[in-house]
């Protein structure tokens, strides 16, 4: 049995690879505050669960929690800024489900390369070339960051890709300002 909610998901994971595939923009997936909440349940579930299988259990949940926090309300403030704050329940919507498939994109390489070494010289060449693609992950998951500000901002790219440099800048302090170095 078909729900009524279907079609209007249905098409949602193809519009999140486009995101990530810089194709689109958050104006293409629903307007929904329970999509919303429902994604930030399921990306923190999975950064509880990554963090499990990485046996980094302390102080993962809060850590996703603030890391959310920290986007989320630099979203909605460089939306009100730029008066467009009814458009964030889909930028955010765009911006967690595309952490998502970024989470997802790493835990393989994370889990495949082990802890890391306590010196740096001990680290294996099989180490260095994750540790090289996840570096190439993460600044592919600013490109669709600033790709998703820029659509819902109406600004040039390399105002949004700063913005959200500056993000990661924010989330660091805060996280080295209330849970210490970790």
């Amino acid at each position: 049995m078909n729900s009524p909610r279907a079609p209007f998901l249905s098409g949602l994971p193809a519009r999140v690879v486009n995101l990530c595939r810089l194709r689109g923009g958050p104006q293409d997936l629903p307007y929904s505050p329970n999509l919303l909440a429902l994604l930030v349940v399921a990306g923190t579930a999975l950064d509880a669960l990554t963090g499990g299988l990485l046996g980094e259990v302390g102080t993962t949940l809060a850590r996703s929690l603030l890391s959310t926090g920290v986007v989320l309300a630099l979203c909605w403030l460089a939306l009100a800024i730029r008066n467009l704050r009814s458009r964030f329940v889909q930028t955010a919507t765009a911006l967690v489900a595309c952490s998502i498939v970024f989470s997802l994109l790493q835990l393989p390489l994370a889990l495949l390369a082990g802890p890391p070494p306590v010196n740096a010289g001990a680290l294996t060449g099989l180490q260095l070339l994750l540790g090289w693609i996840t570096i190439a992950l993460f600044v592919w998951q600013l490109s669709v960051d600033a790709h998703i500000m820029r659509h819902a901002m109406e600004a040039p790219y390399a105002l949004a890709f700063a913005l959200v440099a500056s993000w990661v800048l924010a989330y660091w302090a805060f996280d080295r300002l209330l849970l210490g170095a970790g």
